[in-house]
């Protein structure tokens, strides 16, 4: 390899080393606003909030004001199997019908994974490879969420790559 590619790959890998650094509070202002949906909404409700909103998970919220959940594009899929995890056989009916049935709680993913904004763009990341997830939620100090950081923002900040 030429003394040039090496440099240049070099600065590259400080570059992006210098950036994995950076605590989650500097970059929560780059993020989207933050969605909040409660466990009992038809998941109508966040498929249109995340049309308008251009967003692609939101935080699910219990009925005592808790985070319970994330709720994310990729979980909309789980529409689409044939049975639900209550047993009810979906696509006997039709999909309108199905998706004003379902609710979030159906198809959300329970616990998840959560940062405090003082951790680094590096812990994020690690934790994404770690449980194969693809957002972690930043909260403040007190515990209340302030942003969902995603491996699309992610791989656009770094690598200049689009994700769909």
């Amino acid at each position: 390899m030429s003394e040039w590619i090496m440099s240049s790959f070099m600065f590259k890998r400080k570059d992006l080393e210098r950036m994995l650094e950076t605590k989650l509070i500097d970059i929560v202002h780059e993020l989207p606003k933050v969605i909040a949906v409660e466990e009992d909404m038809p998941i109508e409700i966040f498929i249109d909030s995340a049309k308008k909103r251009k967003a692609d998970a939101a935080i699910v919220i219990d009925r005592k004001g808790r985070i319970s959940g994330i709720v994310t594009r990729l979980d909309l899929l789980k529409v689409l199997r044939p049975v639900m995890p209550h047993g009810v056989r979906i696509f006997s009916m039709p999909l309108k019908v199905r998706i004003e049935k379902i609710t979030i709680k159906e198809i959300m993913t329970p616990n998840p994974i959560m940062l405090p904004e003082t951790a680094r763009i590096r812990d994020a990341v690690d934790l994404m490879n770690r449980y194969r997830i693809s957002h972690v939620i930043i909260t403040d100090t007190a515990g209340k969420p302030k942003a969902i950081i995603s491996r699309k923002y992610v791989l656009r900040k770094f690598f200049g790559i689009e994700e769909e």
